[in-house]
């Protein structure tokens, strides 16, 4: 028999019984959707973080230097860990072109710092902004004027300027401080949650990023350096040597030792621990496909029972064992992939609109892909074998009594 045949009397068999076919299906799209929900997620919050994390350092001629502490307590100090001393004894040894506190590759605008709210101290999240758009109650938005004149101005939003000033309306004009500094309230916007309790994750205050950076302290790491030699030089033998400086002569030598510091092996680290978490939430949904599987081979059990005649006409007609085992595994297998790709897209429209209420991009890839198509394949392997060597199996003559 053909397998063009086979395939066409496949769909045949599942679309004669629609509405078992459908509840058989059923488990297998739930699961599907289940399991690509969280891949796409976690792929996309996985991508989100490893961004985030990236250096803006990718030239060939540059390295990192940092420092660890042999106790604890002195690393959670707010310690300035590389003095001008140290700068100026790095720039000594030959082959360094230039060193300087590293940056990130994006200068993340977010800031937790801590407000307080009538008398008590909440650490909150604010942000630093080229201009605002957003939905105004009362006042005016932020606008470049404000950063090119370093005006000391803040835009807050609703719920803090209720509890600070009692009414949206006359927060307009009001001192706001924050670390003893006195910034104007020009404008009050919309609040999303109306709560300043932990789940509320939005920024409450929004400031002239020139502004907050002029009078608050900068905002590269201290505790990282970028290290970069001049082109002709082995950047790993002045890494070395600029290493062997520092732990002798360093202003910290004694409380902890400099090292070479790879950012991509923390990113991988972090790519890694993040995989194995959606893994592992992906394992738990994916209970539900074995059970799904259950009702896969219990369907294919009843089909092979009905269609005890037809097996036995196919039979009479020529049909061998082998090709009854690829019918029925044919159809079973044409379900689970009817199923998977039915989940897939329904998994990958909830990744979707989840991505609407989160901070990063969830978009479809080849892995989400390939993992439905091999999930849906195995069910259908798998959970249709023994029903279908049971009906390859079945004696011509036992049929014909």
């Amino acid at each position: 028999m053909k397998n063009i045949v086979i395939a066409k009397t496949a769909l045949k068999s599942i679309l004669k019984n629609k509405k078992r076919s459908f509840l058989t299906m059923f488990g297998i799209i739930i699961g599907i959707a289940s399991v690509i929900t969280i891949v796409s997620i976690g792929n996309g919050f996985k991508r989100d973080m490893i961004d985030k994390m990236s250096m803006t350092n990718t030239n060939e001629f540059t390295s990192n230097i940092t420092f660890n502490y042999f106790e604890l307590s002195n690393a959670l100090s707010d310690k300035e860990v590389f003095k001008k001393s140290d700068l100026d004894l790095i720039k000594n040894v030959k082959g360094v072109k230039k060193v300087d506190f590293y940056k990130p590759k994006q200068k993340l605008t977010e800031r937790q710092v801590d407000l307080y709210i009538r008398g008590k101290k909440m650490n909150k999240k604010i942000e630093r902004v080229e201009e605002t758009s957003l939905d105004l109650l009362e006042g005016r938005q932020i606008d470049q004027a404000d950063n090119e004149r370093l005006n000391k101005v803040v835009v807050i939003d609703e719920v803090l300027a209720q509890k600070l000033y009692g009414d949206a309306g006359q927060a307009i004009g009001k001192g706001f401080e924050i670390k003893n500094e006195l910034f104007t309230v020009v404008g009050v916007i919309a609040s999303g949650s109306g709560t300043l309790s932990l789940e509320n994750q939005a920024a409450l205050a929004y400031f002239p990023i020139k502004s907050y950076d002029h009078y608050f302290s900068a905002v590269d790491s201290q505790s990282i350096l970028d290290l970069e030699t001049e082109p002709d030089q082995n950047l790993d033998k002045v890494t070395a040597e600029v290493l062997k400086q520092l732990n002798f002569n360093g202003s910290l030598r004694n409380a902890g030792e400099y090292e070479r510091y790879n950012p991509k092996s923390d990113i991988k680290e972090m790519g890694s621990i993040l995989d194995n978490l959606t893994l592992f939430i992906s394992a738990v949904a994916g209970i539900s496909l074995f059970i799904a599987g259950v009702g896969v081979m219990n369907m294919m059990y009843i089909s092979v029972s009905e269609r005890t005649k037809e097996i036995g006409i196919r039979r009479a007609l020529g049909a061998t064992e082998k090709d009854i085992k690829k019918q029925f595994l044919a159809e079973g297998l044409t379900l689970t992939l009817l199923g998977g790709t039915i989940g897939y897209l329904l998994g990958m429209l909830l990744g979707l609109l989840a991505s609407v209420f989160l901070p990063f991009a969830v978009r479809p890839d080849l892995f989400t892909i390939t993992l439905a198509v091999s999930i849906s394949v195995l069910i259908g392997v798998i959970f249709s074998y023994m029903p279908a060597s049971a009906a390859s199996k079945k004696d011509l003559i036992d049929i014909l009594k």
